[in-house]
């Protein structure tokens, strides 16, 4: 039983990350919110990296198993799996905390050998971490969470980039273990017994029709103009590999194109967001209160939106995963926003909504 208590709590910077919030975990929770709601806030206060590593101030409790919030109680996997990475060897990576345990290598490797079958990642074993695609990564470090022994699994957007079929393999082991999710595909919270709502309303968009004009790139595929093309496939079919090359071959035909990675933080080089994207671009985002802030200090979710409305300088877009992190609305509204700016794209996603409101798909 997981017991928040808390008033109110401060980051360092002077930023609220909760407030008011009074709620018993049972260990079986699904939690969905707006971005910046405070849904990894309150997953960091369950393993005492908020306030004990974060930093700034409490108000209030918090107590998991009647114990004050331990890395030893709760094992948590951040948003981003390449910043969890310890080891270059993904079987070292996956048996690391039995190892830090006391376990041998020989037995931790015995031990993790039943749940690496379960999420079908066995053939990773002798690959490097630094080969893998964000998705794959994200099985691993999911991987060793499950055979880390925690008394309580703790999970920040495990699914963001996640096929269907491997999130729902990663949802049947979770039953089997308390485990508290942050989540914004929404698709996924029937499969849980309890949903968390930290105040999330999907709303209805209209869509523009755009008509597509001539092709403007030909090379990997075939792109026209104001298209929206889906790349899809399994976690390490090759998406991300295939946006690199069409980036490359775009820059040798001196196309007007901007790509956004999956990890947002590698667009944003400014020491503000007002730096960094357009304001008028920043309010259709729903991005212009952030514009005097750091783009550093944003959450996941919120970088995201600001790479990509930076992005929006060009005329064509590259996008990988461009939805993961992102609530139901802003998933709609960036179809509406590429329409409506009559960009290019080609993007790709596990998102199947997003997937489905393009003109094609692509499967690798």
């Amino acid at each position: 039983m997981i017991e928040f208590r808390v008033e109110k709590y401060v980051y360092p910077n002077g930023i609220v990350g909760l407030r008011n919030f009074n709620a018993t975990f049972d260990g079986c929770e699904f939690i969905i919110g707006p971005t910046a709601s405070g849904k990894s806030t309150i997953l960091k206060m369950i393993n005492g990296l908020v306030p004990h590593f974060a930093g700034g101030s409490l108000e209030g409790h918090i107590r998991v198993f009647g114990q004050r919030p331990s890395p030893e109680i709760a094992f948590f996997i951040k948003q981003n799996p390449e910043e969890m990475i310890t080891s270059t060897e993904v079987v070292d990576e996956i048996t690391f905390p039995l190892i830090q345990l006391g376990m041998s290598r020989s037995e931790a490797k015995k031990e993790v050998e039943e749940v690496c079958e379960q999420l079908k990642i066995a053939e990773l074993w002798e690959r490097k971490t630094y080969e893998l695609s964000t998705g794959e990564l994200q099985l691993v470090e999911i991987a060793s969470a499950i055979a880390s022994k925690a008394k309580i699994l703790v999970f920040d957007e495990p699914f963001a980039n996640l096929s269907r079929k491997n999130a729902l393999r990663v949802i049947k082991i979770l039953k089997d273990y308390p485990h508290v999710i942050s989540e914004h595909r929404l698709e996924f919270s029937k499969y849980f017994e309890r949903t968390v709502n930290l105040g999330l309303e999907c709303e209805e968009l209209e869509i523009p029709e755009v008509e597509l004009g001539d092709v403007i790139y030909e090379g990997e595929v075939e792109l026209r103009d104001g298209e929206l093309i889906a790349l899809v496939g399994d976690n390490g079919a090759g998406k991300t590999m295939m946006l690199r090359r069409i980036a490359g071959d775009m820059r040798r035909q001196g196309l007007d194109f901007s790509i956004v990675l999956q990890n947002p933080s590698y667009h944003l080089v400014e020491d503000s967001v007002s730096k960094e994207v357009d304001p008028a671009i920043a309010k259709e985002f729903g991005i212009k209160g952030l514009l005097s802030r750091h783009p550093q200090s944003l959450s996941g979710g919120q970088m995201k939106r600001v790479a990509i409305a930076k992005a929006f300088k060009s005329k064509i877009l590259l996008l990988d995963e461009p939805t993961a992190g992102q609530d139901c609305n802003f998933r709609k509204k960036l179809i509406y926003l590429l329409r409506k700016h009559r960009k290019s794209a080609i993007i790709a996603t596990h998102d199947l909504e997003v997937a489905d409101h393009c003109d094609r798909k692509v499967e690798l």
